[in-house]
């Protein structure tokens, strides 16, 4: 594992508690406001030295992910966000259909990029299982928050294991 990546993973986390906060402000409506919040917040982080470009739904591979996070060439971070929406003051669910084809894109994504983050806003634990999957090894990422709770969580596959903690 690349130590900027991991080092780069902290921005991504802290990035999407941003976007967290702009969705309890009201800020967040769909996930197009998910998208252009996490872009902003993201932007902090990869601006410093403008050794970094972030680009939204640019080919990579077979796929075209929400955003991708370039170093020079090489692609560091993709990111795939869902999230519940708001209508008035009634929360509406995602798709749950979209889980699925949002991994696949990630599963894409994989031999061209070093880290994978599945990330959404949900009102209570999403119950889905991620398991482990080979492709996932020390790749793919699902970062998500709990509004019900207010906690957030990431999972992850190391070593062949599963991980969920609380960041």
């Amino acid at each position: 594992m690349s130590a900027r990546v991991s080092k780069f993973e902290r921005s991504v986390v802290d990035a999407f508690k941003g976007s967290v906060d702009d969705f309890r402000n009201g800020k967040i409506k769909s996930e197009d406001d998910l998208l252009a919040s996490l872009y902003h917040h993201l932007r902090a982080h990869t601006d410093k030295n403008k050794i970094m470009t972030m680009l939204i739904n640019h080919p990579l591979g077979d796929a075209k992910p929400a955003i991708s996070i370039f170093k020079g060439e090489e692609c560091l971070v993709v990111i795939e966000p869902l999230t519940i929406t708001r209508v008035g003051d009634e929360i509406k669910p995602y798709d749950r259909s979209r889980i699925k084809s949002s991994m696949e894109k990630l599963k894409l994504c994989a031999p061209s990029s070093e880290r994978g983050f599945l990330i959404h806003i949900d009102e209570r634990d999403p119950g889905f299982d991620d398991g482990f999957a080979e492709w996932k090894e020390d790749y793919y990422r699902n970062l998500w928050h709990e509004l019900e709770e207010d906690k957030t969580y990431i999972f992850e596959v190391k070593k062949g294991r599963t991980n969920k903690r609380r960041v």
